[in-house]
Parts: structure tokens; C-alpha cells; sequence
């Protein structure tokens, strides 16, 4: 199917019609000197002779055919283009997949030497938790005051603190230690 090219009407020009006397007029106008400015003057006459002449051929062209050409024109080229870009799309599936998984890989990797660190710096806090309450133990004891003794924190006791989630999932390693 070729493309529809807007139509002439064989009857627009026809002896007898108003656009073949417009048609007439408009030249009779233009001939009248023999530089530009007799054309300059016609131009309303001639543009309004081009619009009784093209917009219902055009409009015609539209309403018969546009659809049409739409869908064949995107049948036609488009999606062959589309299901090409589709096929070279899927083509780097297994190289994306790898990449990916290699980047997830990375990821974890980077998030369990957070963790590490941060379980680090947990413990070294209760470690130094650990040594102030022992002093401070160690002094009520002197004192003979058994009740105020504070309790230590163990491994078990640790393991049951549950962690604040915003410090285990920054994944930029930034983290806090003022939220414990």
C-alpha cells in the first residue's frame, strides 16, 4: 500500500464554479503591474484561494486515510524497529544478569564488613561499659553498698539488645553511635 497523498478535486477549477472566477480574479490582480507589489497585494486573495482549494482536500485526506496510514506505517517500520531494539535488549540479558549479581555480590560484601565493623564497635562498648560499671561496683562494694551495684552486660544480654535498624541498613557507612 502506497502512502495517500492528498487529492486533487477534479471539479475545483471547472468553467462555471465560484473558485475558478476567485481563481481568475486573483490572477487578474497579480498581472496588473509588472514588479512584486502587485503580487504582495494579491496574497490575502491568493491564500484564501489556497485554503478553498486545500483544507478540504487535506481534511478529506484525514478523516479517509489517516488512521490507516498510521497503523500501517507503524506496522510497517516501527515495530520491526522495536522488536530489533527488543532483540538486542535481550541479547546483553546474561551480561546484565552477571553484572548485576556481581554488583549484589559487592553489596553484600560491603554491608557484612559494615556489620562486622559496627559488631566491633558494639563490643568495644561493652567492654568499656563493662570496666566503668565494674569500677563503680568495685567502689560501692568498698562503701558496703551492695544495693546500688549496676548490672554487666554479657554476650547473651548482647545478643538480645536488638540493634537500631537505621545503623545496619546505611549502606553510605555512615553510622552513629550516639543512638545506643
Amino acid at each position: 500500500m502506497g502512502f495517500p497523498y492528498v487529492r486533487e478535486s477534479p471539479r475545483f477549477y471547472d468553467e462555471g464554479t465560484f473558485s475558478i472566477y476567485q481563481f481568475r480574479q486573483t490572477l487578474q490582480q497579480t498581472s496588473q503591474g509588472y514588479d512584486c507589489a502587485s503580487m504582495v497585494e494579491a496574497e490575502p486573495a491568493i491564500r484564501q484561494l489556497l485554503k478553498l482549494d486545500f483544507e478540504p482536500k487535506v481534511s478529506t485526506t484525514i478523516r479517509r486515510n489517516f488512521r490507516q496510514t498510521i497503523n500501517q506505517t507503524i506496522k510497517t517500520h516501527l515495530l520491526p524497529m522495536a522488536q530489533q531494539q527488543a532483540d538486542k535488549i535481550l541479547q546483553y540479558y546474561p551480561q546484565a544478569r552477571a553484572f548485576l549479581e556481581q554488583t549484589l555480590e559487592q553489596e553484600a560484601i560491603a554491608k557484612i564488613a559494615l556489620n562486622q565493623k559496627l559488631q566491633l564497635e558494639v563490643e568495644q562498648n561493652i567492654k568499656q561499659y563493662n570496666q566503668a560499671v565494674n569500677g563503680l561496683n568495685d567502689c560501692w562494694r568498698s562503701l558496703k553498698l551492695f544495693q546500688h551495684q549496676l548490672p554487666v552486660i554479657n554476650r547473651e544480654m548482647a545478643i538480645k539488645i536488638e540493634p537500631k535498624t537505621e545503623i545496619y541498613n546505611n549502606t553510605n557507612g555512615n553510622h552513629s553511635n550516639s543512638n545506643w
